[in-house]
């Protein structure tokens, strides 16, 4: 766990892994408790993961940034955010704490229940997802005393949810690891053929069991591994050539389009450590947002 006291508030993490048999598919947990100095507005990048956040106090409120102008905010204390091809603007006044469960999509597939493609793209109360079981999953966690014994009561509740919860297929979770490999994910036909389907129904099962179709998904995986070489010290000339874009004002408008941010923008919000403590990432060495100031 670590805590930071500064003038723009309390922040307090912990993060760890889940339990061998939930991996990889379960990526990590993080507990979290903030206490800032004002409104906190955080800029959530597309991450490849889909997030659920079971909440103990406060709401966040949640800007999609698609569009001009964006789309109505939404409050929640706790959320399920599906698969994301766009930044989101996340902002609390207050104190709030929660934890965070990340997931890769193919066992968020599992562990909810539901096609992620109504998922993708959006930000959803975790009751509206799980019921009974989203409202009560939050009260209960908080009831347990300390990070690890909540971290513990989670590896129970998500082994027996991926026992009983409908197999994602093979081939998808096949699929969506080639895809996530390396800087330049191959295209639809030579993905297809490397997991034995056809294209069409690799997109079909790909889009419901990750919730997005394969183009959009290895746009996020390609800016995943952009992000990853910014953040550790490669030009942004170096970073578009290493990852298949045409060229850089191509890279930069991709970027842009993605992040809300261009490439240097991204990278002094990283350094300067506005409006709180940096790193935030979900997790550890996978740049997922940058804060920002006001």
């Amino acid at each position: 766990m670590r805590v930071w006291s500064c003038p723009s508030g309390t922040w307090e993490f912990a993060w760890t892994l889940p339990h061998p048999r939930l991996r990889p598919g379960v990526c990590g947990y993080r507990g979290f408790r903030l206490d800032p100095a004002g409104v906190h507005r955080r800029l959530e990048l597309p991450d490849g993961m889909v997030t659920l956040v079971a909440g103990f106090g406060g709401p966040a409120t949640v800007t999609d940034l698609r569009g001009d102008p964006p789309r109505p905010a939404a409050s929640h204390v706790s959320l399920v955010s599906g698969l994301h091809t766009h930044a989101v603007l996340v902002e609390h006044d207050g104190p709030v704490s929660g934890l965070q469960i990340m997931l890769a999509p193919w066992t968020a597939f599992t562990l909810l229940g539901t096609g992620m493609h109504d998922l993708a793209n959006t930000v959803v109360a975790l009751e509206d997802v799980l019921g009974v079981r989203g409202r009560t999953l939050p009260a209960v966690l908080a009831s347990v005393p300390g990070w690890a014994g909540r971290f513990g009561l989670l590896d129970s509740v998500l082994i027996r949810a991926l026992e009983k919860g409908p197999p994602a297929a093979p081939q998808v979770a096949r699929a969506w690891q080639l895809l996530s490999a390396g800087p330049r994910p191959p295209d639809l036909g030579v993905l297809a053929a490397q997991v034995g389907w056809s294209e069409r129904q690799l997109r079909r099962r790909f889009e419901e069991q990750i919730g997005l179709s394969p183009k959009p998904a290895a746009r996020v995986a390609r800016l995943r591994s952009a992000l990853r070489m910014l953040t550790g010290g490669q030009s942004a000339a170096a970073t578009a050539s290493a990852c298949g874009f045409h060229d850089q004002a191509h890279f930069h408008h991709e970027f842009k389009a993605m992040t809300s941010l261009t490439p240097a923008d991204f990278l002094v919000r990283r350094r300067s450590g506005a409006a709180g403590p940096q790193p935030l990432d979900r997790i550890p060495g996978e740049p997922t947002g940058v804060a920002l100031t006001g």
